[in-house]
Formats: structure tokens, C-alpha cells, sequence
């Protein structure tokens, strides 16, 4: 461990990275618990415990209490939302012609399974041109005012005709609380909280989490690095955010992904969790991520030349990748340059926590890929 810790360590100072909390697990105890504080930030908190705006790293844990509280009330996944959120049958669909940005009707009913798959024709706002284009002329309502307004911004292709990724996971929190009559809050509470005793875990933070929140940090074009933790609300709102308005910590991030890999070692092909590691999409593709906000994200190309596919709030690579992580893994990122992975077949899962924009930044990118590199080079089970 000790010789893990110096090479993560010395490659986070030489990338100029300025703190991550890092940790590795297996199925039955957590293997490492780590940070790196960078000595030219001398103001960073030492504390191992602190909380993380967690973005669409978010997303894993809807997509499993979705399914969760769809099974308990015999809902089938491929039901129409609409049934119990009927605002979301409203949604038109925007195109353009020429230069103009035209609507036309949905026709096709937006279910749970195309929700949690990213084929219900939702998109963000930093990712799709249409939907940048609306919120540069005020014509829909951004995602930093808080509330969930921006959730009726129109769709960009018909349900279940492509992938893309983007809001749904917002409707899918909504339609959780219309379900079960309780907060999204109350179902994680109910579903992962408090059977994995998860302490710190929340959509819903107290004044003594916004107290202890981690930096948030920019890195400008010439690599200087600004603190921007004022002006950011990820995490803070009032409303409950299904895909990105998760804060948590390193520890309660672990046991989560921990909990993923008992539930893929017990190998029952109809379990909530297995649903999350199989290709939902079938052969739509994963496309690469467009930037339209550069403050925001970079442009990102996903594991280029492997072959990938979605799952339920997951990303599989169906190939094995350099860094030794096996195919048919799940991984996903969040918007602060957050990054994890699970892999049940090495039986290995990671989690790698930062708080800086924008997203996919290169050098963030290559501290994550070293420090997975490492992960499977210390820790692998022979």
C-alpha cells in the first residue's frame, strides 16, 4: 500500500493536481482509503471524510432506486412514465431547419426503460447544439437557477430511436417521489442509506455539509487554478436532482460500489444490480460527448476504439481497456471531474474524487487512468 501511495502521489504532483480522494474496494473490505493534498494549496482541508458534490456520479444510485421502487410496486420498465407524471407527455420535440429551430409532436410514449437507457430523447445543455442554442436565446431555463424547471426543455430525437445523453435522469427522480409519495431523499434514505449505512450520503445537505463541502476549483487555460466554490449550487439545491445533485464522500462511495459487486458475485441474472451491467441500447452505440460550453466541459471521446454500450446508469466497456480493467465493467464520471469504475470479474472497484472544471480536463484524465493503472497493478487478486 505504502508503495501505491508514493507513485499515486508523485504522479497527482507532477500532473499539478491540487487533491483527490482516492479509494479502492473489493466485494468483501475496502482496500484503500487515500488523499493527496497538493503543498501549493496550503488552505486544503486534511480532513478524510469530506464531502463531495458528486454530479452524475449521481446517476448509478437513481438508476438502482428506480428499479428498486419500480419492482416493489410491480411496475414494468417499459411502462409509460406518463401515467404517473403526466407532464412529461408535453415534451415536444425540437429540429432544425435551416437555421431555425422548429417543434413537432412526440408520439411515442417516453417509458422508464428509455429514461434510465438514455434513449428517451432528453439532452444537456453543454452537450447538444439545439439545446445550447435555446438557453443562449432564453428560450428554456438553465440548470443553475436550481429548481426543475429546466427539466421542460423539448427533446431532440424521437424516443427509442438513438442514444444520447442528458436530463432524463431528472424525470426518472420525479417519477421515483410520484410513486412512492416521499422525497428522493426518503427513498435513498430507505434503499441505500440505511442498509449500507451510508452517513453522509444525501440530496438533500444540511448547513453542516455546505460547511464542509470540498473546494471547488477552475483550471484556467494556463493551467492556474481558481477557487470557485461560491459560485457553484451543484449539490445545493432545493430541488432533488435525480441525475447530479448527489453529495457524498469517499467512504460512503465505496461501500456503494462494494454493494454493486456482492450484488454481481452473487450471479442471479434478474437481480436489480445485473440489470445495471447489461446493454440496454443494443446496437444504438455510445457516442462521443460534444462540448458546447467549454467553462463547463471539454470535448470527450469515451475509451476511443473500444467498443462500449449503456447499461442503467452505467457505462460498459465491452472490451478490456489498457489500464487492466476487465470488458463488460461499468464506469461513469461526474461534471467536477469525479471518475469511477466496478469491475466484477477482478472483483476490483474505484473511486477517484476531485472538484474541478471543467470536466475531462487532460491532465485529470491521465491522473484517473494512472491512478486505475496502479489500482490493478497493487491490488488485483491473483
Amino acid at each position: 500500500m505504502k508503495k501505491f501511495e508514493e507513485e499515486i502521489n508523485k504522479t497527482f504532483l507532477n500532473l499539478k493536481t491540487p487533491f483527490v480522494d482516492y479509494g479502492i474496494t473489493n466485494s468483501t473490505s475496502i482496500s484503500l482509503e487515500g488523499i493527496f493534498r497538493n503543498p501549493k494549496f496550503p488552505n486544503l482541508s486534511q480532513d478524510r471524510n469530506q464531502v463531495f458534490r458528486m454530479a452524475s456520479m449521481t446517476k448509478p444510485i437513481t438508476a438502482y432506486l428506480t428499479l428498486a421502487v419500480l419492482e416493489d410496486n410491480g411496475i414494468d420498465l417499459h411502462d409509460s412514465v406518463g401515467k404517473y407524471v403526466p407532464e412529461i407527455d408535453n415534451l415536444e420535440i425540437a429540429y432544425k431547419e435551416g437555421d431555425t429551430i422548429k417543434y413537432k409532436k412526440n408520439d411515442v410514449p417516453i417509458s422508464f426503460h428509455h429514461l434510465l437507457s438514455f434513449t428517451s430523447g432528453h439532452a444537456y445543455e453543454h452537450h447538444d447544439p439545439i439545446i445550447s442554442e435555446l438557453l443562449l436565446k432564453k428560450k428554456i431555463a438553465p440548470m443553475k437557477i436550481g429548481d426543475d424547471s429546466f427539466l421542460q426543455a423539448p427533446l431532440v430525437f424521437t424516443p427509442g430511436s438513438r442514444w444520447g445523453y442528458g436530463i432524463s435522469y431528472g424525470w426518472l427522480g420525479k417519477a421515483i417521489e410520484a410513486l412512492s409519495g416521499v422525497s428522493l431523499d426518503e427513498n435513498l434514505k430507505k434503499y441505500l442509506c440505511q442498509p449500507l449505512s451510508l452517513e453522509q450520503t444525501s440530496f438533500n445537505p444540511s448547513q453542516a455539509n455546505r460547511d464542509t463541502l470540498a473546494p471547488l476549483y477552475f483550471r484556467e487555460p494556463d493551467g492556474a487554478y481558481s477557487d470557485i466554490s461560491s459560485k457553484i449550487t451543484i449539490g445545493l439545491n432545493r430541488f432533488h436532482y435525480g441525475g447530479g445533485g448527489l453529495t457524498s464522500t469517499l467512504s460512503d462511495y465505496l461501500k456503494f460500489l462494494q454493494f454493486l459487486l456482492k450484488s454481481m458475485k452473487s450471479n442471479v441474472p434478474s437481480s436489480t444490480v445485473s440489470k445495471m451491467f447489461r446493454n440496454q441500447i443494443g446496437n444504438m452505440g455510445v457516442s462521443s460527448l460534444k462540448s458546447y460550453n467549454q467553462s463547463l466541459v471539454d470535448d470527450y471521446e469515451m475509451y476511443p476504439n473500444i467498443e462500449k454500450t449503456w447499461g442503467y446508469g452505467l457505462l460498459l466497456n465491452n472490451q478490456p481497456l489498457i489500464t487492466g480493467r476487465s470488458a463488460d465493467s461499468g464506469s461513469w464520471v461526474g461534471l467536477l471531474n469525479t471518475y469511477f469504475w466496478v469491475d466484477s470479474k477482478s472483483d476490483m472497484a474505484g473511486v477517484f474524487l476531485t472538484q474541478i472544471l471543467p470536466c475531462y480536463t487532460p491532465s485529470l484524465l491521465k491522473a484517473f487512468e494512472t491512478f486505475e493503472k496502479l489500482s490493478y497493478k497493487y491490488f488485483k487478486k491473483v
